[in-house]
């Protein structure tokens, strides 16, 4: 029973955050200007002695202001963990959440806040949660004109991680 809500629950989340990446408005100019480039792919690598993850991921900004920036953030890759005892707990997973931006020109202070749904393949328990907080505080750099690489510098529950990717 526990694990028909599992995949119902993990369905809906993936149906709703795609939903809303698809039906954010976009608007049919011409000419694309730095405002206009609010997709970015990037991928992200985190680490901390017993736990981590590693994911590529799509970003959509849905709030652009000059000094605040927000973006939903919808990815797939793998995470591990492993405890002192002989449990390895490994898998694939699929990172959702937003994105908050605070900061001027280039550079960004970035508040990271989601969940991770996780397919549990290594050794595991029944009753190990499948889902996984995402908090991530760090330091983001971008330019304004959405030209070159994004960098992104962090420090959250999946440990100590950079993240390197393309605006466009």
């Amino acid at each position: 029973m526990k694990n028909n809500f599992s995949i119902i629950s993990f369905k809906l989340l993936v149906i709703f955050s795609l939903g809303g990446l698809v039906t954010i408005s976009t608007y049919g100019q011409d000419s694309i200007s730095y405002k206009d480039r609010k997709n970015s792919i990037h991928l992200d690598c985190a680490t901390a002695l017993y736990v981590g993850m590693a994911s590529i991921n799509y970003e959509r900004a849905i709030v652009y202001t000059n000094n605040y920036k927000l973006n939903i953030n919808c990815g797939f890759g793998g995470w591990y963990f492993i405890t002192p005892g002989p449990y390895q707990y490994y898998g694939w997973s699929v990172p959702i959440s937003m994105n908050n931006l605070i900061g001027a020109r280039n550079n960004y202070f970035e508040v990271d806040l989601g969940a991770r749904y996780t397919f549990l393949t290594g050794r595991s328990d029944k009753d190990r949660f499948h889902y996984l907080p995402i908090l991530n505080l760090g330091y983001r750099y971008q330019r304004l004109d959405g030209r070159g690489l994004l960098f992104r510098a962090f420090v959250g529950f999946s440990g100590f991680g950079i993240g390197a990717g393309k605006i466009f």
